[in-house]
């Protein structure tokens, strides 16, 4: 007797939501894609309950007629493909014919459509089994509403995540689906409020701007270049403007979001040199292709996208963002000059004085050197390369890198300050408005209480209106992209785990730099200073600060001795 049977079609259509439906903001995604494949010009997204209540998605496209609104909630029924030589032309967002199938089989959804020139009805569907069909009234185009998703899957409601991670995932694949289709109206309301709009007017520089927030365009890089059948269109953020994580990097083929590690790669490869190590750019990469090379076939969310020439598509893709980036002007922060009594005027960076070097490490200057021998004794007899100082004596010669050596002084005196926070804030006059994006002030708003906390204020407008008295003014932004980091990492703000990465970040912005100059006055304030330090060895990342060679290893390589 045979063992194999052939699934209930109900059964069929779970297990494929299990491949296509794993969060609220899955749904959204297959439903926004279906109206854009209707040709839509404008698209509303409704959500409630962070979508496990009901999401509403309505379109102004070209509607369905009464059997194929019904065909549409079969498996693998679709309007986009006919045969296999369909399957390797697809120009199309959705094909497989598995997204309502699949979403009906876990929830009570309905759909109204109606076509031009016709009448409106509505087709309704609970847990995959029809229920009812009706005349509806609307305009032409199609609404579908989705509600009580996975009510009849109650194992799935462990995987979903928290309220603000559920919402952030919706507003993520929103905005990614808004950038692939400049020319589509939509808009995203949450619970009555609304939260993005874009005008669908072509405009790519409004439209970054209606996503990610003012000030994210200025300086902006385009780039445009074809090879073979590929045209490539690169919208690259200026990198000053950098992210903790790649996600940001968006890459669009024929109109579709894709996940492909290979060409992200390349985008941080064209970035290289201009951003600071595990920093990573904001960038859109558009490619528009020939159909036949590529497969969108291997995923049932289709994310994942083949490439029959990847390699050179990437390689193309480097050299493109490296010359473009190369051509354009970068702004660079301002130098000033300091004196020292008579010494030569010398230019440094904004954030590091001789004086502020000293009032760093004022308070703990009451330790006195001798208790703490962590550094012997030496004269100074110079600098090597413009970065190392030299120093000497009866037991041999000592290197000190003067940028690593900065950065640990600076790192356990911000280390200390966030340790022991004053709670006293400065104000600001004029509010401050950071450049940051839409994603991180929705952060912010969503953490404002720990943040004030800690001395950051916002207005409603979230303008910055007072900060911590330990922070200098050119380390605003620096501290607030480091705390939208842990936000986004931790979903929380931990002191121990923010004390040390803030610390890290703003002792290496505000650090001497290699070839950078400094006098004899202010080598024996950082020799000073150093000492006083907990750690005197290491940088905050690891490197050395000093290292020795003793006249036994020179004398030996001067083969005075065997």
């Amino acid at each position: 007797m045979s063992i194999i049977k052939i699934l209930d079609p109900k059964l069929a259509n779970m297990i494929a939501a299990g491949e296509v439906v794993d969060r609220p903001a899955s749904v959204i995604k297959e439903l926004i894609e279906n109206a854009i494949d209707a040709k839509s010009t404008a698209i509303s997204v409704e959500v409630f309950d962070m979508g496990m209540k009901k999401m509403v998605v309505t379109d102004d496209g070209i509607g369905m007629d009464k059997e194929d609104a019904h065909l549409a909630f079969q498996r693998h029924a679709t309007s986009k493909i006919k045969d296999e030589i369909d399957l390797n032309h697809i120009h199309t967002l959705g094909f497989r014919g598995e997204a309502l199938a699949a979403i009906s089989s876990v929830s009570k959804i309905s759909l109204k459509t109606r076509q031009k020139d016709g009448f409106g009805f509505e087709v309704i569907y609970h847990g995959g089994h029809f229920v009812e069909e009706k005349t509806a009234s609307l305009n032409v185009g199609t609404i579908i509403e989705v509600e009580d998703l996975f009510y009849n899957t109650p194992a799935r409601f462990k995987y979903i995540k928290s309220d603000f991670a559920e919402k952030q995932a919706i507003i993520d694949i929103f905005d990614r689906l808004a950038l692939a289709n400049p020319k589509i109206r939509m808009k995203l309301s949450m619970d009555d409020k609304l939260i993005k709009e874009t005008y669908g007017n072509g405009d790519f520089y409004l439209l970054i701007d209606q996503i990610y927030g003012q000030q994210i365009t200025k300086n902006m890089t385009i780039v445009h270049d074809s090879i073979q059948k590929m045209n490539l269109s690169c919208y690259l953020i200026s990198p000053q403007i950098s992210r903790s994580k790649r996600k940001d990097i968006s890459i669009f083929v024929n109109g579709r979001y894709i996940k492909n590690y290979v060409l992200t790669q390349a985008v941080i490869e064209g970035y290289h040199s201009y951003m600071m190590i595990n920093k990573y750019p904001i960038a859109f990469i558009h490619i528009d292709m020939d159909p036949q090379l590529i497969d969108v076939n291997v995923h049932p969310q289709k994310y994942e996208v083949k490439f029959v020439n990847e390699s050179v598509l990437a390689y193309t893709l480097t050299t493109l963002i490296q010359k473009g980036l190369n051509k354009k002007s970068h702004p660079i922060p301002d130098q000033k000059v300091i004196k020292l009594e008579e010494e030569k005027p010398i230019y440094v960076q904004p954030s590091f004085t001789f004086e502020e070097t000293k009032l760093i490490l004022e308070d703990s200057s009451k330790h006195d050197k001798q208790n703490n021998p962590k550094i012997p004794e030496f004269d100074y007899i110079g600098i090597f390369s413009g970065t190392y100082l030299l120093f000497q004596n009866q037991d041999g010669l000592f290197l000190m890198d003067q940028h690593a050596a900065m950065e640990r002084i600076r790192y356990e005196h911000y280390f200390k300050a966030l340790g022991n926070p004053t709670h006293t804030v400065k104000q600001h006059i004029v509010s401050y408005q950071p450049t940051l994006t839409r994603h991180d002030f929705l952060r912010i708003e969503h953490y404002q209480k720990e943040l004030e906390k800690m001395g950051y204020y916002f207005n409603k407008e979230l303008e910055l209106t007072g900060i911590p008295t330990w922070l200098r003014e050119d380390e605003i932004e620096l501290s607030l992209q480091t705390i939208v980091s842990m936000l986004e990492e931790q979903k929380g703000i931990d002191l121990s785990i923010l004390r040390d990465h803030l610390a890290k970040d703003i002792s290496c912005k505000g650090s001497i730099r290699a070839n950078q100059h400094i006098n004899r006055k202010e080598v024996d304030a950082l020799v000073s200073a150093l000492r006083r330090c907990e750690n005197p060895y290491t940088c905050p990342h690891g490197r050395p600060t000093l290292i020795k060679l003793s006249h036994y290893e020179i004398e030996k390589m001067f083969k005075r001795v065997l």
